[in-house]
């Protein structure tokens, strides 16, 4: 249910409750050591953004964990994920915009968008309930990352989001 876009300019009043492209993105894999990613990226060619409305994630071991946004170019050191799946929430609705993967090295600058100081082992993220409201632009990305250490860590990470799909273009 992305929120209204007027002239380009993301209005934070109200939500639109006839969008109708909700979808789910999930992403899960494991390391013997060392860092560990998770992300979500936009893989739209064109202007769509995608409203991003929870993150949650889990690891098996607590660390320290960075939830970050990457802007463009996404330079990343690639790991094989266990399982990915990407899912449009109505049964007749055609695969959705979204890409997810996992790294164990982001080299790309970053957004810290929230920090988990306390050895945790998962967070949520509700941008809808009150949080930060985030909107991915075509090629950024959101991810969650950290350092399992020595041990063998498993991460995964669930991304609830939309396309929106009522840009207008910007007042000239």
């Amino acid at each position: 249910m992305a929120q209204l876009n007027s002239r380009g300019t993301l209005t934070r009043g109200r939500w639109d409750f006839f969008e109708h492209s909700n979808g789910w993105a999930s992403v899960y894999g494991s390391v013997t050591s060392g860092g560990i990613g998770c992300y979500f990226a936009n893989n739209s060619t064109a202007t769509m953004q995608l409203d991003i409305y929870a993150l949650y994630w889990f690891a098996s071991v607590p660390s320290l964990w960075n939830v970050t946004l990457l802007p463009p170019p996404l330079v990343l050191t690639p790991i094989v994920p266990t399982e990915i799946e990407i899912h449009a929430s109505q049964p007749d609705r055609a695969q959705l915009a979204g890409v997810c993967g996992m790294f164990s090295v982001a080299g790309s600058p970053f957004l810290t968008i929230q920090r988990y100081s306390n050895s945790t082992t998962g967070g949520i993220l509700q941008p809808v309930a009150g949080e930060p409201f985030i909107a991915l632009p075509p090629n950024w990305a959101i991810s969650i990352g950290g350092f399992g250490g020595a041990n063998p860590i498993e991460l995964s990470m669930n991304v609830w989001y939309q396309e929106i799909i009522d840009n207008i273009s910007p007042a000239t």
